[in-house]
């Protein structure tokens, strides 16, 4: 004989297997608060990966302009002191070879001219060009410095020296452009500085 407690626990027991067997498709009821906090969250961590992309894709992109600006700029460097080494040395008659001088200055103009230039630097690019251009010129008008009318010579160098001045103009609106540091000297010397490598470029 059952209890009254126990006669009432087999009947809740019953009536539930009964509602299981009326509905057996019946899913527990997931909360509209606890889904709309999933939905929140998946959409926090969506923003959240984007800005770190877009992040991470910004700096390798300004990366690899800082070098392409370095190598540009470093290459120029030393193609330009090398050009007016060689004109230097042909104009005071200290090249052993005065042929091989011009050939050498030729190359160099070959490869300035195949240089990629940076992009706030494509006015600079021609105008340094300009300005190799004109030394080769003046080492193929005057074969002989020594024996070359002095005054045509005189007037060469100081329009070597506006070219000069005019890739200097040029040189500095690119370095304002990418925001890098420089200083112009008295004499009109512009000197630069790259990943704390000081450079300069002489008018």
């Amino acid at each position: 004989m059952l209890t009254t407690a126990q006669q009432k626990v087999k009947q809740e027991l019953e009536e539930l297997h009964i509602y299981a067997l009326a509905h057996p498709n019946n899913k527990p009821v997931i909360s509209r608060k606890r889904r709309s906090n999933k939905k929140w969250m998946l959409t926090i961590t969506a923003i959240i990966l984007l800005i770190m992309t877009c992040i991470l894709l910004f700096k390798v992109d300004w990366n690899q302009n800082e070098i392409s600006v370095t190598s540009y700029l470093t290459n120029i460097h030393d193609y330009n002191e090398q050009s007016e080494q060689i004109l230097t040395g042909f104009l005071t008659g200290n090249s052993e070879n005065l042929e091989q001088s011009k050939v050498q200055q030729e190359k160099l103009l070959i490869k300035v001219t195949n240089l990629k230039s940076a992009d706030n630097f494509h006015e600079y690019h021609q105008d340094i060009i300009t300005v190799f251009k004109h030394r080769l010129d003046m080492m193929t008008s005057y074969k002989d410095p020594s024996h070359s009318d002095q005054v045509q010579i005189k007037r060469s160098l100081i329009e070597l020296s506006v070219m000069q001045e005019l890739a200097a103009d040029s040189l500095i609106k690119g370095l304002e452009q990418e925001k890098i540091k420089y200083k112009q000297i008295e004499n009109g010397t512009i000197q630069y500085w790259i990943n704390s490598k000081s450079y300069s470029l002489k008018n």
